[in-house]
């Protein structure tokens, strides 16, 4: 992979949600690299990246891509619709396109407050079986990827999730995906990977 020109135009004008300089950088283009996917694959997810932060950069809303896995081409996107602060999905035109891809998909999507993977990431990641990996980029230019092979982590989240909830209330889903990454951590039960 090449990194010749800068993946988001910087503004002037900041604010806290925009995209930080170092997404422009050689270590934040060759973190793609240290994922464990194809190279041309890495290289649309760091294309996709770029579309993303472009859209976003000072704003609290998140979009969307899938790209094959195999291939690395685009599967589906939300970038053309409006997007929501704070979330991202697809809708049922987008999930079609995904459904119908012969092989699985990656997922990126973008975290303007630049959060590590959020409790609803990894269930996603662990329910949907066309999903191979889910890569997550903040705006300050922090990258996570996960890959969860076992459709049982989604169980095992959720019932975490469900024996916490009358207790801990809206902080129910990070004190499950807590216990999830604590047990993953003796167990190896998925890939879980801050890169940058």
């Amino acid at each position: 992979m090449e990194c010749s020109e800068s993946l988001v135009p910087l503004d002037k004008k900041t604010n806290a949600l925009s995209v930080s300089s170092v997404v422009n950088t050689k270590a934040f283009h060759d973190a793609f690299e240290k994922m464990p996917i194809p190279k041309f694959v890495a290289e649309s997810a760091y294309e996709q990246t770029g579309r993303i932060l472009r859209a976003t950069s000072g704003t609290n809303f998140e979009y969307m891509v899938a790209i094959n896995a195999r291939t690395g081409e685009l599967v589906a996107d939300n970038l053309y619709r409006s997007a929501s602060e704070k979330k991202t999905s697809f809708n049922d035109r987008e999930m079609w396109r995904v459904q119908k891809c012969p092989d699985r998909v990656t997922i990126v999507h973008n975290h303007p407050s630049s959060r590590p993977p959020s409790y609803r990431d990894v269930y996603t990641a662990a329910k949907e079986e066309k999903i191979s990996a889910s890569i997550i980029v903040g705006h300050d230019g922090s990258l996570w990827y996960i890959s969860i092979g076992d459709a049982n982590i989604a169980h095992q989240l959720e019932s975490a999730y469900n024996a916490r909830k009358d207790y801990y209330g809206n902080f129910a889903e990070n004190k499950a995906l807590d216990m999830l990454l604590k047990e993953n951590e003796t167990h190896n039960l998925f890939i879980w990977r801050r890169l940058r």
